[in-house]
This record gives C-alpha cells, sequence and structure tokens, in this order.
C-alpha cells in the first residue's frame, strides 16, 4: 500500500483550516468530535534513544516528525523530494542552494533562519553524534549563508544521496542541543511540542499553537508497553490509538478487527539479517559465511516470525530500489547439501559459533532461534546468546560482537550509496562485521558518486560473494491503527507524522 492508498485508507480528505495553529472546540465539533481534548494515544515496545536522533534508530520514529521537522521529504510514489522547511532549491552537480520558509519558529519561539540549516550539517559532522548519512555532511566543504532565509551547500565532489541526508536529518535547536542529547530538553519545529518525559514510562506532547501548518490534535501521549501482547490488550480497550511495530504476528492476528488499520509501511525499509565478525574463527573464512547464508531457512522466518509481511531475499534492498535485482536476490536459497559441503571445504565441522541478539526484540530472538537450529543443522556447535539490549547496541556500534549476531536493517530503499556509505552492517569505511576491504571502499565511492547499473551490479556480486551480511528477510515497519484515526501519515524513514492527523469519535 502505497502513501496516498494508506491516507486514504485511513480517511485523509478532510479540507485543512486556511490558518495555522492548533484546533479550536469549534473544529473539533465540526469534524464530528465531541468538543473535549483530542489526544493520540501512541504505544511503543521500547523507549526513545534523545542521543540517536540524527541516525534512524526505531523508538525515535514517534518524535523525529512529531517534535522536529527535516528540509525534504520524499514523495512516497515518486521518490521525488518536496518541500519541508526548505520551500525550493537549485542543485548543481557539486552544490545546492535552499529557499527556506519564512514562518517557522522553534518551540522556544526563536525564529528558523539559515544559521539553523548550518548548525545541523556541523553537528552531523561531530565525532559523538551518530548518523547513517554522517558521511554526506563530511563532503561538505562549505556552507555559505545567503541571507536569513537562504543558504548554499558546496560538495568536495557528486554526491548521489543528498536528499536522504535531508530527509533524516532533523533540524534541532542550537541553543539547547547538548540538553537534548541528554533528554533533559527537546525543542524543534515541529506541530506538538514535549510538556514532559518519564524515560522508561513515555512522553506527553501539546500542540504547537505557533506551527505553520493547522494542526488538528490537542496532543499526544507516547507510552511503553514492552510486551507485545499488552499493546493489544491496550488497543482493544481503546487506551491506545496507534501501535507502532506491533510483533508481526500479533499485527495479522488483528487484521480481521473491523475496528483497526494494520499497515506495512511502504518504505519497505526493515529488513532482518544474520551477520558475521568476520575476526571470530571460523567466520573469517569466506565458505563458513556462504554456508551459513544457504543453511538459514528464510521462508520459515518470514512465514513463522514475521506473518507473512515481507519477501525473503539474498540482497539488502527493497523491491522498489533501484538495486534491487530479482534474479541475484533469490541467490541463497535454502541448501542443506551445499552449506555442509562448503563447511566441510572450510575445515569448520564442529566449530563453535555464538549468535548474539537483543534480548527485548522478540521478534530478533525467534530469528535467532530458527538460525541456531539451522547452523547445528550443517554441523556448527551453535548457541544462541541473549544480550540486553544497550549491551547489543554498544558491542553492535563499537568493540564487536564476537561471533554471529541477528539485528535488523534499514536504507534499503533510497540511494543505494546511503546503504553502503553509512548503514551500520555495511559502511565500507567502518561496519559491524569489522570487515575491510579497499575492493569495497572503492565501489561504495564509485556508487556514491554515480549511480550506474553497471556499479550497482558490481556491489551486489561483491555482497553476495562475501557474505558478512546475510540479509534474510525484507520487511517492513508496521502502524496499527484505530479507525478514529484519520489523515495519519509517515516518511520515507517511518518517522510519523501527524501534521493532517485528527481523531474522531469512537
Amino acid at each position: 500500500m502505497n502513501r496516498r492508498a494508506f491516507l486514504g485508507a485511513l480517511g485523509l480528505g478532510v479540507a485543512a483550516t486556511a490558518l495555522p495553529g492548533c484546533s479550536s472546540a469549534v473544529d473539533q465539533a465540526a469534524s464530528g468530535g465531541s468538543g473535549g481534548r483530542k489526544v493520540l494515544r501512541i504505544a511503543q515496545g521500547a523507549d526513545i534513544a534523545p542521543s540517536t536522533l540524527f541516525s534512524q534508530n526505531n523508538p525515535n520514529m514517534s518524535i523525529c516528525r512529531t517534535v522536529f521537522n527535516t528540509l525534504t521529504e520524499y514523495d512516497h510514489r515518486t521518490l521525488k523530494p518536496m518541500p519541508g522547511l526548505a520551500r525550493s532549491w537549485e542543485q548543481k552537480d557539486t552544490s545546492i542552494t535552499l529557499r527556506l520558509r519564512t514562518d517557522v519558529v522553534f518551540h522556544s519561539g526563536r525564529p528558523f533562519t539559515a544559521d539553523d540549516v548550518v548548525f545541523a550539517l556541523d553537528n552531523l559532522k561531530q565525532p559523538t553524534v551518530a548518523s547513517q548519512l554522517k558521511h554526506v555532511a563530511q563532503a561538505v566543504s562549505k556552507v555559505t549563508r545567503n541571507g536569513d532565509h537562504e543558504v548554499t551547500i558546496e560538495f568536495e565532489h557528486p554526491v548521489s544521496n543528498v536528499f536522504d541526508l535531508f530527509e533524516i536529518m532533523i533540524i534541532p535547536d542550537r541553543e539547547s542541543i547538548k540538553d537534548l542529547m541528554t533528554g533533559k530538553k527537546f525543542v524543534g519545529t515541529g506541530p506538538f511540542k514535549v510538556e514532559s518525559y518519564t524515560p522508561g514510562q513515555g512522553l506527553k506532547l501539546v500542540c504547537n499553537d505557533k506551527y505553520f501548518k493547522p494542526v488538528k490534535l490537542d496532543g499526544v501521549q507516547i507510552d511503553i508497553i514492552t510486551e507485545s501482547q499488552s499493546m493489544v490488550a491496550s488497543l482493544r480497550s481503546g487506551q491506545t490509538h496507534l501501535a507502532l511495530d506491533l510483533a508481526p504476528l500479533d499485527a495479522a492476528a488483528i487484521k480481521g478487527d473491523p475496528d483497526f488499520h494494520v499497515v506495512a509501511s511502504d518504505a519497505n525499509d526493515s529488513a532482518f539479517y544474520v551477520a558475521s565478525n568476520v575476526t571470530v574463527k571460523p567466520l573469517d573464512r569466506k565458505e563458513v559465511r556462504q554456508a551459513i547464508a544457504f543453511a538459514v531457512d528464510r521462508d520459515r522466518i518470514l512465514g513463522q516470525v514475521l506473518g507473512g509481511i515481507g519477501t525473503v531475499s539474498s540482497l539488502p534492498w527493497s523491491p522498489t530500489s533501484p538495486a534491487y535485482d530479482k534474479a541475484k536476490a533469490a541467490t541463497y536459497t535454502r541448501n542443506v547439501a551445499k552449506a555442509k559441503e562448503l563447511i566441510g571445504k572450510a575445515g569448520a565441522d564442529g566449530a563453535k559459533v555464538q549468535i548474539l541478539y537483543n534480548a527485548a526484540l522478540g521478534t530478533n530472538a525467534k530469528i535467532a532461534e530458527i538460525v541456531q537450529f539451522n547452523l547445528k543443522e550443517i554441523g556448527l556447535d551453535a548457541t544462541a546468546v541473549p544480550l540486553q539490549g544497550p549491551d547489543f547496541q554498544a558491542k553492535l556500534t563499537g568493540d564487536g560482537l564476537p561471533g554471529l549476531f541477528v539485528n535488523g536493517h534499514g536504507f534499503g530503499h533510497l540511494s543505494p550509496a546511503t546503504l553502503i556509505k553509512g548503514a551500520f552492517p555495511f559502511n565500507a569505511e567502518k561496519n559491524s562485521s569489522r570487515f575491510e576491504s579497499a575492493e569495497y571502499r572503492g565501489l561504495a565511492d564509485d556508487l556514491w558518486t554515480k549511480q550506474s547499473p553497471e556499479v550497482i551490479g558490481k556491489v551486489n556480486d561483491f555482497l553476495l560473494d562475501q557474505q558478512f551480511v546475510s540479509d534474510l528477510v525484507v520487511s517492513a515497519h508496521t502502524y496499527t491503527v484505530s479507525k478514529r484515526v484519520k489523515g495519519l501519515s509517515y516518511s520515507m524513514f517511518d518517522y510519523i507524522d501527524l501534521d493532517g492527523a485528527e481523531l474522531g469519535s469512537a
């Protein structure tokens, strides 16, 4: 379902009021409300992580586009960039000039200007700031402020994914950036302001009456509900209107309920994989990594764990990506005999292998169980090892996980360069697998500067051969939504967009 169909299914089409600001009791009554407060309640399984707001991190998807804005936003059907905080632009080979909106203020009351764009780009370059699009910011050679509401950004060389950067890069308040990163203060330009945040419990958002578009909701309550079945109970009782990334089997079970919509994001940027730390034996042998790719039962994972949401694939790309190749995506189908042959060739029969996963993510735990069973079938002594969420994430992005690891990744749906230059499992400069290759770095740079079919083909062949990441299923983030919710939208990075959302009568 594409974005337009999604919005239609959720009832978008009520005419917006002419002036920006929050809804009034008259507006609510006219739209079928009771005239009381209209607060949308969102449930998600994990707490937000303020220190990771500049990267795509699933728990932050509820606040990145409700509290903040981005410079541009992709049209889901055409994948053309559309205006956000930038109202128009002029792009050349190695530069782009942005003309900014003049009617935007931060929640503090300070006007948004070109200085805030300059700061946002400089902020991404800081070593303490994590972002999958950091490589684009680091390629900026010069930023010129042409006035309060125009800025020219120059790059060291052509980049094929500048609008991926503009889509993901929230614009923060430079005066409170330290408090933002620690979760003490959230100051953006978005349709809602953070009134309170209780770590581990949730956030209370209130309407931003200075927003540059009409806002029909009075507020948003974001609740942390760690158990998927508890989310379902909260939905059915009416306490929750929208559940983010409900466990796939629970989402499938609620599909037949006439009071809800279950929508799989058309971004299709939630892929599941098993990857290897290539510095750990026997995973240093390419034949062992290929054997693992042949051994894993992708169809079982798709059906039994993901509820049929997605498609099996040996490649990291969404089917809508320019890098997707249907034939190559079927390279590693389940073949136990072939896997055993490769294990024997590598002399790895009986080798011990750890399979690490984030214990807080039920989907990943179930995938790890299947992977463990499959690897024992081909002669590896495999053990599934759960880690606490913070520990898993720290090792994933820091010192490394000591074996195989099961996780999910995004960035397979827009510019291919974003995945191999920025996504943590694939980053050609430094990745979670500790895989290093001058050839791979060269291919990544080629794809970044010239996105040609020839280069894409070479990248796909290289990934399929080396298998430091074995993709299993390309899936999608899901939204389980009460039919009371109208006008909900989301970005191509799955950030919830409530600009046009409203809450009807029960």
